[in-house]
């Protein structure tokens, strides 16, 4: 008789029975010998769940079943063909329609109802079972985060971590970096997530990866709450998807678990990084223009969206809104728009009373109000599109158009979105503290300004919150008619 091996073995099952993929196929083996048949080949699946039919050995089997090269299946014991009744029985069935017969180590199956009756029972503790290890070994990871230990390393920059404790410590060096991004991004103004990646690579600073720095990492280590030495474990779970792929869902709030490690910088400080990476203003310059003075400071007058730079070598600012929701506005070059900006800077910053008065005949609310309004009415129409969406899938699942499972995952994700955006929406609605600066310290930061591009831009960001720009005029030169109003922080 020719027989096929099959054994599978997931961390979890190992953990919990101590059996490894070379037990089951010894075990496996001594029964082919006892049958007296001959072992044709063997299949193994090391690591795959049991929840999923999709696995690389035992697809092969069954093509190989199919193609009727086996008269029998050796395995360990059901449970190792699947970890669900439904799939057990699928399998069997099919194996049975070519006359291939399921041998177990652990219990025999015979085709008698007391024998069917027992192999489906072992199908449901196998389930149960499944259930119950997933159950304690989530219970276990709680209780060890509630004692404040770590379950594993997650090599965040910046710390350390120490087995014994099961917690993390500083990195003297690497803390030294994390200070100093801070800084430069917060204190000093440098500019954003690139331009401070850019600097962290000229200093020839190891990155975490141990190559170049670039933004994402930067904006990483700028979102990380860790930094501060409070943080939440137990946020999210993974559910599966497939044999070896899985998905995150967050968890509900109340789930949440409070963590502490050392603090490398002060929560005041971290609140003021967010804030500033919230104006979403990375202030790098594209590689074939040259400096721009007002990058991420500029917004469209009339629409009151972003003002981009255009990528063409002409160097013109252009409303973000131009080509998406038809602004009229009109480009400008970067050199005339910039020097005009800083000369009505440089007027109004000639004495503080001149300064004042401007401030006082400008209404700040009521253009932050605007600005307030869009964002508030972007996102109120993308969360009516998202209750659309929902709707759809719903019928397409109910005219089984869509599986329950498809429909699941994609309503999950609808799910995800809209609270991600109901808490920008409530951000939006909530009034924004700005701490003002006072105009004698705005005169004399202008007043005290060096002629040159870096001193300008440092200046501008350090007291500039927008500028808000039209141009009207429809001739060429160097002259523009426009609307201009200047926001002091």
């Amino acid at each position: 008789m020719n027989v096929a091996i099959y054994a599978r073995v997931s961390s979890e099952w190992q953990a919990e029975h101590g059996y490894s993929i070379g037990t089951q196929l010894e075990a496996c083996r001594k029964k082919a010998k006892d049958l007296g048949a001959f072992v044709v080949k063997e299949y193994v699946d090391d690591g795959y769940s049991g929840g999923f039919l999709e696995r690389p050995a035992l697809e092969d089997l069954r093509d190989a079943i199919n193609d009727g090269l086996y008269e029998a299946v050796i395995c360990h014991d059901a449970d190792r063909l699947s970890r669900k009744l439904i799939h057990q029985l699928i399998l069997t069935e099919e194996f049975e329609k070519h006359q291939c017969k399921p041998i177990f180590v652990l219990g025999e199956v015979t085709n008698t109802p007391e024998g069917q009756m027992t192999y489906q029972m072992k199908g449901v503790f196998a389930e149960y079972e499944r259930a119950k290890i997933r159950e304690r070994t989530m219970r276990g990871k709680r209780a060890k985060l509630r004692a404040g230990k770590v379950i594993n390393d997650s090599h965040i920059y910046g710390y350390d971590f120490d087995k014994a404790s099961s917690t993390y410590v500083i990195n003297p060096a690497e803390a030294e970096v994390i200070k100093m991004i801070y800084k430069l991004f917060v204190e000093d103004r440098v500019g954003g997530c690139a331009v401070v990646a850019d600097r962290l690579n000229a200093l020839k600073i190891p990155s975490p990866g141990g190559s170049v720095w670039c933004i994402s990492t930067v904006q990483g280590i700028l979102d990380r709450p860790h930094y501060t030495g409070h943080y939440y474990s137990n946020t999210y779970y993974h559910k599966k998807t497939g044999p070896r792929t899985s998905t995150k869902i967050p968890r509900p709030r109340e789930e949440w678990i409070p963590m502490t490690c050392p603090a490398i910088i002060s929560e005041d400080l971290h609140k003021k990084a967010l804030a500033v990476k919230a104006t979403n203003r990375t202030f790098k310059s594209c590689a074939v223009l040259n400096d721009s003075l007002l990058q991420g400071l500029v917004y469209c007058a009339v629409c009151g969206r972003r003002v981009k730079l255009h990528t063409s070598q002409a160097r013109w600012y252009e409303c973000s809104g131009r080509r998406k929701f038809g602004c009229p506005a009109r480009f400008m070059k970067i050199p005339i728009a910039d020097r005009l900006v800083w000369s009505v800077i440089e007027r109004l910053c000639a004495s503080t009373k001149s300064l004042t008065d401007y401030i006082n005949s400008r209404a700040d609310a009521e253009c932050a109000r605007t600005q307030s309004t869009q964002k508030r009415k972007d996102i109120t129409a993308r969360l009516d599109k998202l209750r659309t969406e929902r709707k759809v899938i719903m019928s397409w699942f109910s005219q089984s158009l869509l599986s329950q499972s498809d429909a699941t995952e994609k309503l999950q994700a609808l799910k995800e979105e809209e609270t991600k955006l109901q808490a920008e929406l409530a951000e939006a609605e909530r009034p924004a503290a700005i701490d003002k600066l006072e105009p004698a310290d705005i005169c004399a930061a202008v007043q005290n300004c060096p002629d040159d591009f870096e001193a300008k831009r440092k200046v501008m960001l350090a007291i500039v919150e927008r500028v808000n720009i039209a141009r009207h005029d429809t001739r060429k030169g160097t002259k523009y008619d426009v609307d201009l109003e200047i926001i002091f922080k």
